[in-house]
């Protein structure tokens, strides 16, 4: 027999020493981790070898650059994201922290943390259990499982016959479960990470989803490192044999490492610190904490957002919808329902006694009020039914049953043949029947059937409109049931036929290769586990980019595995700790406006990286072929790495652009096919150009060359930058943001300042240019631009980007 008198203080000092506090483990070094995550990719590693080689080459201040943009961009992600995990840990605080526990024969408050396994817990309406536990005890207890089970519908709980582990379900409570009514003794089992709850949290911990973005700017990094390697073994080998024993060797080498760190597109990481800090702060601005900062620009990439039902598509709130009314009936059903609903008065009533509360017309709660309770009778698992006997003020007594529709079936009050094709109808609605009968003492009568409904957000409908416009597919993912799942499915316009939603055993039990065919046209999985969740998410991920939002302890493991995880604020605490992103408010509209968000992000970052990539390499290759036909450097070390200063300066802010409407209808992707060939083609025109640069300018001098062409590239690739911002045409494309018109003009101004300006002109080895030489540089510079806006049109339709 259990002791109900609970343990001793010596008992719990001994057990809470062995099985130590009731907590799940808690992430420690969060800083340290944050700093560390900025170097997992390959670029920002890249960059500080480039400033390494910059400072060898002894430019401090070019080298001091590129560590800032390191530094800038780094400090400015681990304090957007260490301030998000902080604001996010703040919500822990609307978790119930103490609990009634029966320890040395009396009931005492003690908090969670403290709770050991043999410990009774006394639980109360309201009360959130705090440790998995055996029920010892009940009395009328419903409890309420949304955040294990997904189904808003309270589940009823009855005490264990016998002291065993090995019980049922029904006898168990899970810790986070609601005790909706009743109250109750149970016996603790597990705590801390013995817990179901801390199982599941182990798995979704387990679990890894790399950023789509650092994906991405890894493949470019390798692309980049690759490509300039093998250039540059070709050059350096190219001129040995061409100039033989002459070959200046340590100049030769000094010369080609300038050369590829100028290819290096060094304010990238500030470019995407720009884009997703703004896109954070705007997200504040809506009520909406961002953990993890890439995921801004990873909502970009999504084309399928998962969600769970319950609390995310629906209110996770009964409302009352329609009645059946037995011929006759002494009163409506919807007031006999009324009647058997005692609870009203508990912290956390019964759903279905808060709904026919609520759906009361004046005159129906005034007839309530001429009754008074008299005798309650719990609810009956095996009757799946509860009642209670009211006494009217002109002393009528009513004997009030109220249960599932099969009770009054078996009772024989109602045919079925009678009721039928009503609740067929409304089940396939996805409602919630009570039948009701009263007994006024000639005998039990039918009252009716009253139904009930788990309403969609008001959200919800504009939500998958949105969605639909931004070409992003919507899937419901819930453990309630296969007809409830459907008929929300229906209602918010995700399900047009039954073939459309599944069950997910059914799903599972299908051979791997029809579950690969069939996946993407399933828009409701009903009848999930946690476990199914992530299968399910893991088999998405193989043809989708993948956004799921959920709020249960069960949606935690599928959290973690998604490429963007999102919760509401009422989220179950270890499904919160996973997310990527929380919103404060229960609008779903959010999460569309930041799809949005995220392809406008991705769109500005895509401009700098083309920009980057076509200029920097059509400069790279023209001075390095142009080194195999001259004698003397084309372009000196420290001109390269100011070359590619200047040009960053105004795409820094490229971040701040406008974006098109057309530029982000469809999923944003990282599509290096189409990146590579924009590079390779419109990269082949700056480098015709900058030979053209160098044809007219190398016989002169090396120093008229050099700081010719050092001039010419500065403003080709500004140009460059004004072009390509857009794959439209540049007249349909909208002008740039002012932030990158200013910084441009700054930078063209800085660039033919510098050659003017004595002590600067003599620090980088820069001649003064002649008049006739910037008229020509400018008038060249604009053939350019026409001529890449002519070539980008042809490309973009051969890319079939518009």
């Amino acid at each position: 027999m259990i002791n109900l008198n609970g343990l001793s203080s010596s008992e719990v000092a001994e057990r809470l020493a062995r099985y130590g506090p009731n907590a799940l483990p808690v992430a420690r070094y969060r800083l340290p981790k944050l700093i560390f995550r900025q170097f997992r990719g390959i670029f920002n590693i890249l960059l500080l070898c480039a400033a390494g080689i910059t400072f060898a080459l002894g430019e401090p201040i070019d080298g001091s650059f590129i560590l800032l943009f390191v530094f800038l961009g780094s400090s400015l992600n681990v304090f957007q994201e260490y301030k998000s995990n902080a604001a996010a840990d703040k919500l822990k605080s609307y978790l119930v922290r103490t609990v009634t526990v029966r320890r040395d024969g009396r009931d005492q408050e003690v908090p969670n943390e403290e709770i050991v396994p043999g410990d009774i817990l006394k639980l109360e309406s309201g009360d959130i259990v705090p440790a998995d536990a055996i029920i010892q005890e009940a009395r009328d207890l419903l409890v309420d499982e949304t955040t294990f089970t997904g189904e808003s519908i309270p589940v009823d709980k009855q005490a264990a016959t016998e002291a065993t582990h090995d019980v049922a379900d029904e006898h168990r409570l899970l810790q986070g479960v609601v005790i909706i009514r009743g109250n109750a003794l149970a016996e603790v089992t597990a705590t801390g990470t013995q817990t179901r709850l801390a199982s599941i949290a182990a798995t979704a911990s387990s679990v890894q989803a790399e950023s789509e973005l650092v994906i991405g700017v890894d493949r470019i990094s390798t692309f980049i490192l690759r490509t300039t390697l093998i250039t540059l073994l070709f050059v350096v080998l190219a001129n040995i044999l061409i100039d033989g024993r002459n070959t200046n060797i340590p100049d030769l080498l000094i010369f080609a490492i300038a050369l590829a760190v100028s290819v290096i597109p060094e304010a990238l990481p500030l470019v995407l610190t720009f884009s997703l800090s703004r896109g954070a702060l705007q997200f504040a601005r809506k009520h909406v904490i961002v953990k993890r900062l890439t995921s801004v620009q990873d909502l970009g990439s999504v084309n399928l957002l998962c969600t769970d039902k319950t609390g995310t598509i629906t209110e996770n709130r009964l409302v009352y919808r329609n009645n059946y009314l037995a011929p006759k009936s002494l009163l409506h059903p919807l007031v006999l329902a009324r009647l058997a609903a005692y609870h009203l008065e508990e912290h956390n009533p019964e759903p279905f006694d808060r709904a026919t509360d609520e759906a009361l017309s004046v005159e129906q709660r005034a007839i309530v009020g001429t009754f008074r309770l008299l005798e309650e009778e719990a609810f009956d698992p095996e009757l799946r039914s509860n009642g209670a006997v009211v006494c009217r003020d002109d002393g009528i007594r009513l004997h009030i049953r109220r249960g599932s529709p099969e009770y009054f079936f078996d009772q024989g009050l109602i045919e079925h043949e009678q009721v039928g094709t009503w609740l067929a109808d409304e089940e396939r609605q996805g409602r919630r029947v009570l039948g009701i009968s009263y007994d006024d003492g000639s005998g039990a009568q039918f009252g009716g059937f009253v139904s009930f409904v788990d309403t969609l957000k008001a959200t919800t409908n504009a939500t998958v409109a949105a969605a639909r416009r931004l070409n992003v597919a919507i899937t419901i993912i819930t453990g309630d049931a296969l007809m409830v799942a459907e008929a929300v499915g229906r209602e918010a316009g995700l399900v047009t036929n039954s073939d459309e939603v599944m069950g997910a055993t059914a799903f599972m039990a299908l051979p791997m290769q029809e579950q690969r065919k069939r996946i993407g046209m399933i828009r409701v999985f009903a009848r999930t586990s946690p476990e199914q969740k992530l299968e399910l998410i893991d088999l998405l991920k193989e043809q989708y980019t993948v956004g799921f939002l959920g709020e249960g302890i069960n949606d935690a493991p599928a959290l973690k595995a998604a490429h963007v995880s999102m919760v509401v604020e009422s989220a179950a605490d270890v499904a919160r700790e996973t997310a990527d992103i929380v919103l404060l408010k229960n609008d779903l509209r959010v999460i569309i406006d930041g799809i949005r968000l995220g392809r406008e992000t991705h769109a500005n970052t895509l401009k700098y990286i083309r920009a980057t990539l076509v200029s920097n390499f059509g400069n790279f290759y023209a001075v390095a072929i142009g080194s195999l036909f001259v004698s003397f450097l084309p372009m000196l070390p420290k001109q390269l790495l100011l070359l590619n200063l200047l040009s960053d300066f105004p795409m820094m802010v490229i971040a701040f652009d406008r974006v098109s409407e057309k530029e982000i209808d469809r999923p944003q992707s990282w599509d290096f096919h189409s990146l590579y060939i924009t590079f390779m083609t419109l990269g082949l025109v700056s480098t015709v150009f900058d030979f053209v640069y160098f044809g007219l300018f190398y016989r002169i001098s090396p120093g008229v060359l050099q700081t010719n062409w050092f001039i010419a590239s500065v403003i080709t690739e500004l140009l460059l930058l004004v072009s390509i911002r857009s794959l439209l045409p540049i007249e349909k494309a909208g002008w740039p943001a002012p932030i990158v018109i200013i910084l441009s003009t700054v930078a063209i101004v800085i660039t033919l300042a510098l050659p003017l300006i004595p002590w600067t002109a003599a620090f980088f080895e820069f001649t003064s240019p002649s008049l006739a030489h910037l008229g020509l540089i400018v008038a060249i510079a604009a053939l350019y631009l026409v001529t890449t806006e002519l070539v980008k049109r042809p490309l973009v339709r051969f890319l079939g980007k518009h």
